[in-house]
């Protein structure tokens, strides 16, 4: 069976067994989504590096003693959510503007996507806390309601009551406009 093909709890199993390999290909599964809530916790694309840094560094340390009690993406995200949190906690309060570039398009192309992303990640950033972390997991990650549940430790229900007072903020944030 090719890497591409086994699940994520075949290779933290072959990672227990010595297979660094294994974890080589976790790390690459699970790279972007990680960066994603890393950049979007952190405001910062050097600082959301770092943290995916750390939160590899970490799982390479723990997946040895993972007990599989949840998906190996779930321990990852509680990791990464962590991880920020302890950065947030360090950093200086000040606003960062880092956007990650995109060479490829052009100047207005940019600047539109950048202002969308900023627009969104304010939009976002203003919702509470578990309202927020809804939104990042079920449409920015596409998780599913029972994996979102899981991620956040809380019932199927819970998400998505919270998934849709998230939506009506956001909507009532954006003059009944809200596009994600």
């Amino acid at each position: 069976m090719h890497v591409d093909e086994q699940s994520d709890t075949e290779l933290v199993r072959r990672f227990q067994r010595g297979d660094q390999a294994a974890f080589h290909a976790l790390v690459q599964r699970f790279q972007d989504p990680v960066y994603r809530l890393a950049a979007v916790w952190l405001d910062d694309a050097q600082q959301a590096d770092d943290a995916v840094q750390e939160v590899f560094l970490r799982s390479f340390r723990g997946l040895r003693g993972f007990r599989f009690r949840s998906a190996p993406f779930t321990w990852l995200y509680r990791m990464t959510k962590n991880v920020c949190f302890e950065i947030n906690r360090k950093r200086r309060p000040e606003a960062l503007e880092h956007e990650p570039r995109d060479t490829a398009a052009g100047p207005e192309h940019l600047a539109t996507r950048l202002d969308a992303a900023r627009r969104v990640r304010e939009l976002v950033s203003g919702l509470p806390a578990r309202q927020r972390e809804v939104v990042l997991l079920r449409i920015f990650e596409d998780l599913s309601v029972r994996d979102t549940a899981r991620a956040m430790g809380c019932r199927e229900g819970t998400v998505k009551a919270l998934l849709h007072k998230a939506m009506n903020k956001l909507q009532a944030m954006t003059g009944g406009k809200a596009e994600l």
